[in-house]
């Protein structure tokens, strides 16, 4: 997004044709990737614990001239992702004591 809203800047220009040369799945993500208004949209990711999730996200400019954004990410009801940000949950509130003690 800060590409899309700044064209002109020199520096940042050259860090992505830095990243396109070193690394071609890069590259390919650049290429088709809208980078001035992505406000919305589905972002897949892969969790250590949990796995794959597939989560919708929806970018919320604040009202000043700060540039600072809230991303909201969610799961659609009875999915997978959905269980697995619930089994997330679940383990973060768990006492730390508890967790090390499973983990061990």
């Amino acid at each position: 997004m800060v590409a899309g809203r700044h064209p002109d800047d020199r520096h940042l220009t050259e860090l992505i044709g830095e990243l396109c040369m070193k690394s071609t799945e890069f590259a390919a993500l650049w290429s088709r990737h809208p980078v001035l208004n992505c406000t919305f949209g589905v972002k897949y990711f892969h969790h250590p614990v949990v796995g794959q999730l597939e989560l919708s996200f929806e970018v919320v400019q604040l009202p000043d001239d700060s540039a600072h954004r809230i991303l909201i990410y969610s799961a659609e009801p009875g999915t997978p992702s959905e269980a697995a940000l619930r089994l997330m949950r679940a383990g973060a509130q768990q006492p730390a004591a508890e967790r090390a003690i499973q983990d061990f």
